[in-house]
């Protein structure tokens, strides 16, 4: 499988991971269709990417089956990143049915009416809810008690039933906690990043939720995207997979990393406040099914992705 020529459709391509993926494809010399809605993507986000490559941006969401079935028709591979997020169905469940689960069944009816080679879908840890062991590998229970989780559960579902019944190739990669530039300040768990910096840039001691013992698995966007494309690439298809670093970092070491990295050691130290309840408290993946049939590894560090985040800041502030 090549993506040289090949047309490609990214649903959500102008979010975070999405435009990145957009960036790999166009290296690759793939004819790129963005689908997003532009709620939370941006489309100043996939700028670089048309300038260098072909990319056409279909504005539209998943519920509109004439646009999705258009962008979908003559495509070869699908990167399925589009989705509702996680505070928004909380507090709209709603969405999670109607843009997640059943915008999600609709592309994948027009990827088999129209003869898609392969899915590569972002689901999420949050399909394993609290983990009941670390680090979490797949097998784990899907534990989750959210309704994010409960739309990305009943995708993963589908996929397997449209595998069997139809033949559809697919990959599923259960994100952990992703962060890198053009990160949006409405995830539940990484916009601490964004929030941190702005204290910190104040001269402001970052607000950690907590006693700061929290724990998330830092995976850097590009890594994330790397792994999208190695599913092109691999002969693999019908599996999950976890796509994390395998390294538990505390909320209290991720705000003392970034008052380092602003060069203001010794002049903040992070306060505290009480911790927004329903999240979880420790995570941590098993990155080895992935190493193993993927060859995927992320090779980023949370230094050297954060040091990415804060120039991608100060370029677009200025």
């Amino acid at each position: 499988m090549g993506l040289k020529g090949s047309r490609v459709l990214v649903t959500g391509g102008a979010g975070l991971v999405g435009s990145h993926i957009v960036d790999r494809l166009v290296k690759a010399g793939a004819d790129v269709v963005v689908y997003d809605s532009l709620i939370r993507g941006r489309e100043k986000h996939i700028e670089r990417a048309s300038n260098e490559g072909r990319v056409e941006l279909v504005k539209a969401d998943l519920r509109d089956t004439d646009a999705l079935a258009k962008a979908v028709d003559g495509t070869d591979y699908v990167f399925h990143q589009a989705s509702a997020w996680l505070r928004q169905c909380q507090e709209n469940p709603r969405l999670s049915l109607d843009v997640t689960i059943t915008g999600t069944f609709n592309l994948l009816e027009a990827c088999v009416k129209y003869n898609v080679k392969k899915v590569i879908a972002a689901s999420s840890s949050s399909v394993y809810g609290e983990g009941i062991y670390l680090p979490t590998d797949e097998m784990h229970p899907l534990n989750n008690d959210l309704f994010y989780g409960a739309a990305k559960v009943a995708n993963e579902q589908h996929y397997r039933a449209f595998y069997k019944k139809y033949g559809l190739d697919y990959v599923a990669f259960r994100y952990l906690n992703v962060f890198g530039p053009r990160q949006p300040y409405q995830a539940a768990y990484m916009d601490v990043v964004m929030h941190f910096l702005n204290k910190i840039d104040a001269d402001e001691s970052p607000i950690v939720r907590g006693d700061g013992n929290a724990t998330v698995d830092l995976v850097y966007v590009d890594d994330v995207a790397h792994a999208n494309l190695l599913a092109v690439e691999k002969p693999v298809t019908n599996e999950v997979f976890n796509i994390c670093s395998g390294v538990e970092t505390t909320i209290k070491e991720l705000a003392e990393i970034l008052i380092r990295l602003r060069g203001k050691e010794g002049k903040l130290t992070p306060a505290f406040e009480a911790m927004d309840a329903g999240l979880v408290s420790r995570r941590q993946g098993s990155p080895d099914k992935a190493k193993e049939l993927l060859g995927f590894e992320a090779t980023t560090s949370v230094e050297e992705g954060m040091m990415n985040v804060i120039k991608w800041r100060a370029e677009t502030d200025s």
